[in-house]
């Protein structure tokens, strides 16, 4: 999140509205489906994203070097990001939750971008019916996610058995099976993907795995549009890799596909 890729200022604007509205549409499916603390992430995530966006529309107009611009904003924005928390007394539903982190993401604006902010931010009223969650469900659904191991254990797993997965892929493709070949390929990308961003979120100190839910969702909502896939394998899995990469943006995209396993 908070970075801009080298692509055209349209696109990584268009991208930041898109993910916005992808992921708003993730929260309500999850709280739908009984995921409270998946809703609250992806909820999250919405609004980083919709930050963004203005953002880089203020930028935009203000600066002859947008990007560099961008980077100095970030860089005051980011000390007040905080994950959405149960601490307070005042956080008796979701809603209120992602509204206090919008409160402290705000410390580090200027009046008139909170202002603007605040009618910009995502729709959370459908969090207002859900009670908040308490820390000990936060860090359950955590160590549920990571199957009572350490975010780095858990990677690690994840990484050979995405190892394994392309290894057995390899067999199916030279005994000439290549749908087989694809579907495993594909499976290990995404535990490849899973592993990725769970040692991303370790990086940053995401403990509650937040961002690993927000990703995630990004980059199923990217693979979904892809209306199918090429019957030679290597392209493939290209194609596959490139749609992954473009769900998380260009820069975290292509840290994902270099951690990959190889083919």
């Amino acid at each position: 999140m908070l970075g801009v890729s080298s692509g055209t200022a349209e696109e990584f604007y268009s991208r930041c509205l898109a993910n916005a509205q992808i992921l708003e549409g993730a929260a309500r499916q999850r709280l739908g489906s009984g995921d409270s603390v998946g809703a609250l992430a992806d909820a999250w995530g919405a609004d980083l994203n919709m930050l963004q966006a203005v953002m880089w529309e203020r930028i935009l107009v203000a600066a002859r070097a947008p990007q560099r611009q961008f980077f100095l904003v970030a860089g005051a924005i980011v000390a007040g990001l905080r994950t959405p928390t149960p601490a307070e007394q005042d956080t008796p539903t979701l809603g209120r939750m992602v509204a206090r982190a919008r409160e402290r993401m705000t410390t580090a604006f200027d009046e008139s971008l909170t202002a603007e902010m605040a009618g910009r931010w995502p729709d959370i009223s459908y969090l207002e019916a859900e009670r908040s969650l308490s820390r000990e469900e936060l860090t359950a659904a955590a160590v549920e996610r990571l199957q009572g191991m350490s975010p780095q254990a858990f990677a690690a797993m994840r990484r050979s058995e995405a190892g394994a997965a392309m290894l057995l892929a390899q067999t199916h493709r030279v005994r000439g099976d290549t749908p087989a070949a694809i579907q495993l390929a594909y499976e290990a990308d995404f535990k490849g993907l899973e592993a990725y961003l769970v040692d991303s979120a370790a990086a940053v100190g995401d403990s509650d795995l937040l961002t690993v839910t927000m990703r995630w969702d990004l980059a199923v909502q990217a693979m979904s549009e892809l209306p199918g896939l090429p019957d030679d394998f290597s392209t493939a899995v290209a194609a596959i890799r490139g749609v992954l990469a473009a769900g998380l943006g260009e820069a975290d995209g292509g840290r994902l596909v270099k951690s990959l396993a190889p083919v």
